[in-house]
């Protein structure tokens, strides 16, 4: 079997951890969400009176929903340059990755969050914070050791250059 081919479908190879790690993040910010929700059908608990907020909600859609398709397209660009020329990358620093080394997960942080506050929905909001830190301080811990591991000190360099968070 080609060794490519492992290395981006199986979750046993580093790439494929990554993604292994990251797509628990993601469950994280969706329960997150719906655990809000849950809590709010019993609590019944709404702080805003205005729909300025649900604008700015729908505003932090966007923008969340923006950043996230500016950081995947980034990656699979990346992604695409390196497979055709069977090299590592060494510049991590595309896209937006040059001010974030997450800017997926921030994206996602301001995207569920304008959907909390278009709900309203005061538990969606603090599951969505819990979410958000679980991720930084477990989810992102792991991916971004099994990244050193994988690509060394040009990884490590962009760490020390670019924040996890702005």
């Amino acid at each position: 079997m080609d060794s490519q081919n492992t290395t981006s479908t199986s979750p046993n190879s580093r790439y494929g951890m990554v993604h292994f790690i990251l797509s628990h993040s993601y469950i994280m910010f969706l329960a997150a969400v719906v655990l809000g929700l849950i809590c709010d059908v019993f609590l019944r608990i709404k702080i805003f009176n205005s729909h300025i907020y649900e604008y700015v909600g729908t505003i932090m859609i966007i923008a969340g929903s923006l950043l996230i398709y500016w950081a995947q397209s980034t990656s699979s660009a990346t992604r695409k340059k390196t497979l055709t020329k069977a090299v590592e990358p060494t510049d991590f620093e595309d896209g937006p990755y040059r001010y974030s080394r997450n800017p997926t997960h921030i994206g996602l942080t301001i995207m569920t969050l304008g959907l909390a506050f278009v709900l309203n929905s005061v538990s969606s909001m603090i599951f969505i914070i819990i979410a958000s830190l679980v991720t930084k301080f477990i989810f992102l811990q792991k991916e971004e050791a099994l990244l050193e591991q994988r690509y060394g000190k040009p990884y490590a360099d962009y760490k020390k250059k670019v924040s996890t968070w702005v």
